[in-house]
């Protein structure tokens, strides 16, 4: 929200040009503590902890979708919403021409396992008689030479075997885990290309919700803290959660750490896209000193790259808009800190102040 007010901002500093009074909203800064007493609450939606697409290796036409029995007790094709188990075979493509290749495969592999055999049985008669000085060098060099070359070309048919066998086992997608199919983007007798996802599944026993806090809430929560966690939609029931994971760092457009909280969610109450809050508490003051708050649509680029807002100011008898440069802290939802360059009865223009340039005049709309 910060960048993109800054990126729309214009204000210069130039002589203002006579002209009509801007309308403005203003609202006189906050002064807050440099911490909160007591805990936040943080709303989030719910995500599913694993989302993966499935895609195949190979292309071909869907021959089939796995069956599901639906509403009306009949059977009919896998849809999104499901649920599957892993190991199940979701989605299956034409795989006549694919066993014809594994067939082809294993007839020249046996091919070659024949003459291999011929050449090691040759080999070794080969080795025995120039044991015995009765066969020559050249012949004993070519029985070996052509013992190894039908080696390596039995190890070459044994490859493409494998490799044939493999991509007949890719005319097919299992589910990798027990999940809910969350998009499904074929039919029956849809063309199916390499790569491009054909399924999304979600894995939902473990759910989460990631929120943005600030370095003054961070500090005082830890990984594995317990959080109770209560969704709108199930507005009864309180869920036990903890903290997963914390990011190392602050977002560089926020200000704020990245925070994730799982929820276990065995019976699947909880669905992706659900509303979920929690709480979360604060660190204490320890004596700091309080500091001003302002709506983030108030800050404005100004000089050197520096943060500004506009304050209503009087020159002439009429209200003017007058730039002043500020130091601004952390983000709290949709407010931010002014470390310095603000008091507390400064008017703060909140509206329209990406429209303003310096000592502009104003007309205030309460």
């Amino acid at each position: 929200m910060l960048s993109l007010a800054l990126a729309a901002a214009g204000c210069g500093t130039e002589a203002a040009v006579p002209q009509a009074p801007q309308a403005v909203q203003t609202r006189q800064v906050k002064v807050k503590g440099a911490a909160h007493a007591g805990p936040l609450r943080y709303s989030a939606v719910v995500e599913s902890d694993t989302e993966v697409p499935l895609s195949f290796r190979i292309p071909g036409y869907v021959v089939a979708l796995m069956q599901v029995r639906g509403e009306n007790g009949r059977m009919r094709d896998l849809a999104e919403g499901d649920r599957v188990r892993k190991g199940a075979v979701l989605v299956r493509i034409r795989h006549a021409e694919y066993e014809d290749r594994v067939r082809q495969a294993k007839a020249q592999a046996a091919a070659a396992e024949a003459l291999a055999t011929k050449a090691r049985l040759d080999f070794d008669r080969a080795t025995r008689l120039f044991g015995t000085d009765s066969m020559t060098k050249s012949d004993f060099d070519g029985a070996q030479a052509q013992h190894d070359a039908t080696q390596s070309e039995l190890r070459a048919a044994l490859a493409q075997t494998s490799e044939a066998e493999l991509a007949l086992a890719d005319t097919s997608i299992v589910a990798p885990f027990d999940a809910d199919v969350v998009k499904k983007t074929v039919e029956l007798g849809s063309f199916a290309g390499p790569g491009v996802p054909v399924l999304m599944l979600a894995g939902t026993d473990l759910v989460k919700i990631v929120i943005g806090v600030p370095d003054t809430t961070v500090r005082s929560i830890k990984l594995g803290q317990p959080v109770e966690v209560v969704v709108d939609a199930l507005a009864d029931r309180t869920f036990k959660a903890r903290i997963s994971r914390m990011a190392s760092a602050a977002d560089p457009r926020t200000r704020n750490f990245e925070v994730e909280v799982a929820i276990p969610n065995r019976d699947h109450m909880l669905k992706a896209g659900m509303i979920g809050s929690l709480q979360l508490a604060m660190a204490e003051s320890n004596g700091q000193p309080a500091v001003v708050t302002v709506p983030l649509s108030s800050i404005v680029q100004a000089d050197q790259g520096r943060y500004g807002v506009f304050v209503v100011a009087a020159s002439g008898g009429r209200p003017i808009a007058r730039l002043r440069s500020v130091e601004i802290g952390t983000v709290v939802g949709t407010e931010i800190s002014v470390v310095s360059g603000l008091g507390q009865d400064d008017e703060v223009i909140t509206t329209g102040a990406n429209l303003l340039k310096d000592g502009q005049p104003v007309e205030v709309v309460r």
